[in-house]
């Protein structure tokens, strides 16, 4: 049976709409694909304590998270990484301590409560070639001995998407009969870590807000990131 004109016409154009539906699909799930090489090794390099007699406090990922703050559209959208694990040492120096801290990131395991944009943010940082983010950082000056609330500034590294670079945060602590928290802050430019995103989100900064809750271990060594 033979078509018309008019139906081989109309034929190229619904065959035509479907490469070019198909080849859009073949190259945003390209364009939005996160990875799968999974490598959860890092550069980063536990410090080594000097003192014999340091406190160890480990984080309890499901009491901790890392909030964000990232602009999509002009629009303030929040999120949360998930915490994996983490330490927090504190490390006499005369009557007072200097603070380490270690931190693992689930960054592919990111939640805005908007799948679209989460695949975007996944794709971005390439979390399913590298699922983990690495904090390491001690505090900038010596911090006093209390069970008061206490505010200092962390210096370190962090890596994100392979690439590692200086990052501070201010952070606001307590430590009381083995348990302690810890709220610290700062501003994350992801493009510092060859982070490119699409126009759709446009700045390249996050806020962090890392809410940490550790208690007391004994007994034990601090171990190496990697």
């Amino acid at each position: 049976m033979s078509l018309s004109p008019r139906s081989r016409l109309l034929v190229g154009l619904v065959l035509a709409a479907l490469v070019i539906v198909i080849g859009a699909a073949i190259f945003w799930t390209q364009l939005l694909d996160p990875g799968d090489k999974g490598d959860t090794s890092t550069v980063l390099v536990t410090p080594t304590l000097a003192a014999e007699t340091a406190r160890f406090f480990d984080v309890s990922p499901a009491e901790s998270r890392i909030d964000f703050i990232a602009e999509v559209g002009g629009v303030a959208l929040e999120g949360v990484f998930p915490v994996e694990s983490g330490t927090i040492t504190f490390e006499p120096v005369g009557d007072d301590l200097r603070i380490l801290v270690e931190l693992r990131i689930q960054v592919d395991n990111v939640d805005t409560g908007n799948p679209a944009v989460d695949r975007v943010l996944r794709a971005a940082m390439a979390t399913g070639d590298y699922p983990l983010a690495f904090y390491v950082a001690t505090s900038r000056d010596l911090v006093p001995v209390t069970e008061a609330v206490i505010t200092f500034m962390l210096d370190g590294e962090l890596e994100v998407h392979n690439e590692a670079a200086p990052h501070t945060m201010v952070v606001e602590a307590q430590e009381v009969g083995g348990a302690m928290w810890a709220i610290a802050t700062s501003d994350l430019d992801l493009a510092a870590h060859g982070v490119e995103f699409p126009a759709l989100i446009g700045n390249t900064t996050i806020q962090l807000t890392a809410r940490l809750q550790t208690y007391e271990v004994e007994g034990v060594e601090q171990a190496p990131l990697d």
